[in-house]
């Protein structure tokens, strides 16, 4: 199978191109702009076999590009929609404008690709699309509330888009990765960290998560980028550990996401409860 992954020069996306091109797929990497080239992760993944391709998919052009690729591979099998970035800052205290530049990128940036594809893949009946989201959408916290809003808003449509494109044998997955020991942790090399202004920078919960989330403990902490990748791969292959597993929309992994899907359970528990109030108008 062809695989196009998004934001494939560093961690997850990385992991997902070399466990994938290991597995005996053709992967093409989108890196985001020139100048990105000089890597060591470049040329390991050229080693392995992968092809690189120039990609922003904030972009305009972003959707055109990729119905490029389509048409000169002859199609895509795999898109993975990985590239993204974390804003890390009280709601307050986020611009507008890096509002508009990460909704870009993690919301909008998916559309574009999706788009790019799925022509292609419904004229075959075939193919898979896959969108990084994150346990974060499900377990909702303090210094993260932009980003989280991005991914929410992934899962929302990507629930849609499931529903709408089975007709045509597109399966569409849905990962959500808890704390992963990945580059993206560190927002300093691909996110951004605003400052928090009075009172928040003085203390309460957004201060101190904002810290431990930039922090080199968080960076290290949680589960395998392999790990993740080669479980991501495993799915759509039906191989190793997920061999005979019946895998629907979403993929959590990692330790730290069954707590945010309990969680999310007993509130909604709480809403069925009130079943003679909600029914009542």
């Amino acid at each position: 199978m062809i695989w196009l992954i998004t934001g494939a020069l560093r961690g997850l996306g990385f992991d997902m191109a070399k466990t994938a091109l290991k597995a005996g797929h053709k992967v093409i990497g989108c890196y985001r702009s020139k100048g990105q080239q000089s890597t060591s992760n470049w040329d390991e993944l050229e080693a392995l076999g992968g092809i690189w391709t120039q990609l922003d998919v904030s972009s305009d052009d972003a959707e055109a590009k990729v119905k490029a690729l389509v048409s000169q591979y002859g199609g895509i099998d795999v898109l993975v929609n990985n590239a993204g970035y974390a804003v890390l800052g009280s709601i307050e205290d986020v611009p507008l404008d890096q509002v508009h530049a990460v909704f870009n990128t993690n919301f909008i940036g998916t559309l574009r690709t999706i788009k790019g594809v799925l022509p292609s893949m419904r004229e075959r009946k075939t193919g898979t699309i896959v969108n990084i989201s994150s346990a974060i959408a499900i377990d909702h916290q303090p210094a993260l509330g932009i980003y989280t809003a991005t991914k929410c808003a992934m899962e929302g449509y990507t629930e849609t888009l499931q529903a709408e494109v089975a007709g045509f044998g597109i399966r569409v997955l849905l990962v959500e990765p808890g704390a992963t020991v990945t580059e993206f942790a560190s927002t300093t090399g691909t996110g951004v960290r605003i400052e928090l202004s009075e009172p928040y920078a003085s203390g309460g919960i957004v201060k101190q998560l904002s810290d431990f989330l930039s922090s080199p403990e968080y960076a290290s902490m949680g589960a395998s980028s392999i790990a993740v990748a080669e479980r991501i791969v495993e799915t759509i292959d039906g191989t190793g550990i997920m061999a005979g597993k019946e895998v629907g929309l979403r993929l959590p992994l990692g330790k730290d996401t069954g707590a945010g899907f309990e969680k999310k359970a007993a509130a909604y528990a709480n809403v069925a409860s009130l079943k003679d109030v909600w029914s009542s108008v």
